[in-house]
């Protein structure tokens, strides 16, 4: 095995030891490292875009959701990023904001006092030209084609998005389940 393999992937696995303690535990992990803490949200959330591997890189809209504070790191995140990593944090930040307005009552049930919303994409995204305009499914598939575009890659960017809010909120439903 390579060195960068074998770094990447021991990169890996400590930020997913590292989101445990922050409530995102859907991520499976492949050795038994437990973190000692949390690096600062703006190096969390740049490492986490930084990762060869997509479900970990998608993290980040977890991360937004379980801990919407982390919003006021965004600004700094970027500019530890490449212009395309940009572009990647700044749509994972928009599919954030808006998976929490169509997932609110859960999410609020969930984080109950730690809830807040993410305030609008278009401070911490400007080049994303995010529409005002349509519920936030419709915007989410708008931005899911844009990431297409950008990205040159035919992901369903939507559908990935949805997923991600949909593991994180389904392990804390279980993990709801298990305390009783």
């Amino acid at each position: 095995m390579s060195e960068s393999l074998t770094h990447n992937m021991q990169m890996e696995e400590e930020l997913v030891a590292e989101l445990e303690p922050l409530g995102v535990r859907y991520l499976s992990r492949q050795s038994s490292y437990q973190a000692s803490g949390v690096r600062p949200p703006e190096t969390l959330l740049a490492d986490l875009v930084r990762q060869p591997s997509a479900r970990v890189r998608a993290a980040v809209i977890a991360v937004l959701l379980a801990h919407p504070e982390y919003a006021v790191a965004v600004p700094e995140a970027l500019k530890q990023l490449r212009p395309d990593e940009q572009l990647t944090l700044q749509s994972f930040y928009a599919a954030a904001m808006l998976l929490q307005e169509e997932h609110a009552d859960r999410l609020r049930a969930f984080l109950g006092a730690r809830w807040r919303p993410l305030p609008d994409p278009r401070e911490a995204t400007p080049q994303l030209n995010l529409p005002d305009e349509g519920s936030p499914t419709e915007r989410l598939a708008w931005l899911g084609r844009e990431h297409q575009r950008w990205s040159g890659t035919m992901v369903n960017w939507a559908g990935s998005y949805e997923q991600v809010a949909q593991r994180l909120m389904r392990r804390w439903d279980m993990e709801r389940r298990w305390k009783r």
